[in-house]
């Protein structure tokens, strides 16, 4: 059976490097599925949920953005501005950074649109990580499976 040879990057480190049947990302252009002998392509990651399917496995995970990019032979690299398992998402914090950019958000002229923008897309990201957590947080991960996603 094809396997997608698959990576996920982030600055700071290696967050999931497994072979994949499938993989979802949250692209510019809409929500994409990837399997096996996908042709090459590049595309803009927006904040979102990235589904990576093993034959046994469901891994989910936040992604803040970035990019993924498809290359011959199956192989699959995700570069991510931040990404997190959803068993990682501190659902507290996401909800106060929530709450917070919602409140400042309501303040009328007191920021300017550049930082208006930016507290948007604060509170898109918490959105997101909320949904993904809250979604997932039946699944329980398995020690085994948390030390193998990497390998």
């Amino acid at each position: 059976m094809d396997q997608i040879n698959f990576q996920l990057v982030t600055p700071e480190k290696t967050v999931l490097s497994k072979e994949l049947a499938s993989l979802s990302c949250p692209t510019s252009l809409g929500q994409i599925t990837i399997l096996p002998h996908h042709i090459p392509l590049v595309a803009n990651l927006v904040p979102g949920e990235l589904h990576a399917k093993t034959a046994n496995d469901d891994f989910f995970v936040y992604v803040a953005g970035g990019f993924v990019e498809i290359r011959p032979n199956n192989q699959v690299i995700v570069l991510a501005d931040a990404a997190q398992h959803h068993f990682e998402i501190d659902q507290k914090h996401a909800e106060e950074a929530k709450e917070k950019a919602e409140k400042a958000m309501k303040e009328p002229g007191a920021m300017s649109e550049q930082e208006y923008a930016k507290v948007a897309g604060v509170l898109q990201q918490s959105l997101v990580r909320l949904n993904i957590a809250r979604r997932h947080a039946h699944r329980k991960q398995s020690a085994e499976n948390i030390g193998s996603m990497n390998e």
